[in-house]
């Protein structure tokens, strides 16, 4: 059981509505998608800033293929408490990131086959880019889905689960915090718990009406049930 409780980020926020919803449902965090061009939730810069700006709860800027003066412009001008890079970040920009914003924290996701892939990652492979991330300054990382389209391979935004079984090693041997994202919504998120023990879960699709817009009694179950769960398995813990 994490002693401080499980962080939960809801992604894909669009607009101040879902902004102040998710603040009220109890998130810790809100995503905002910047200028990443295979999403339907991206937005501009000027339009993300309007939301990370004196936001009531931590924003994460997720950001796709920006070059280093074009993240420095993101941090400068939305003010996030939070980068997300959706693809690797090179490992002297991360630590140049640290060293400019030392008040920023920086999050990578990592990407795992679908649930059922025949697709086999590399264990060690992995691990290699968890130590190497945590040496340069990451402060915690995001373990997604990818997935192979008839138009591409998509990384993240998938609504599908990745391989819990590998994920739940490499949070077992992960030297940072680990959220789990990819196909998580209210009727699946307590066997995610369960199965992977991440430090935090990551959604989007799955408390969404449309995409880019939330569903409020989705969001308030989903957030009752890890509150729930997690009670549940404190009193587990302290009355054994």
């Amino acid at each position: 059981m994490k002693r401080d409780g499980y962080r939960v980020k809801i992604c894909g926020i669009s607009c101040l509505e879902d902004r102040e919803l998710v603040h009220k449902a109890g998130a810790d965090y809100f995503g905002v998608i910047i200028d990443v061009p295979y999403s339907p939730r991206r937005l501009s810069i000027e339009a993300a800033a309007d939301l990370l700006k004196n936001a009531p709860l931590p924003g994460v800027a997720l950001v796709f293929q920006q070059n280093k003066e074009q993240i420095k412009q993101i941090v400068q001008h939305c003010q996030p408490q939070v980068v997300q890079f959706l693809c690797p970040v090179p490992l002297e920009c991360l630590s140049e990131l640290k060293r400019s914003f030392p008040n920023l924290s920086c999050w990578q996701s990592l990407f795992l086959p679908a649930a059922g892939s025949d697709s086999q990652a590399d264990q060690k492979n992995l691990q290699q880019q968890l130590r190497d991330l945590a040496a340069a300054g990451a402060d915690a990382l995001i373990l997604d889905t990818v997935v192979k389209t008839s138009t591409g391979i998509r990384f993240g935004g998938t609504g599908q689960t990745s391989n819990w079984e590998l994920a739940r090693y490499l949070v077992e041997n992960s030297p940072l915090p680990v959220f789990l994202a990819g196909g998580i919504n209210p009727s699946n998120v307590r066997k995610a718990l369960e199965m992977v023990q991440p430090d935090g879960i990551d959604l989007c699709s799955g408390v969404e009406a449309e995409p880019g817009r939330k569903d409020p009694k989705k969001l308030f179950e989903l957030l009752g049930e890890i509150r729930r769960w997690e009670k549940e398995n404190t009193e587990r813990v302290r009355y054994k």
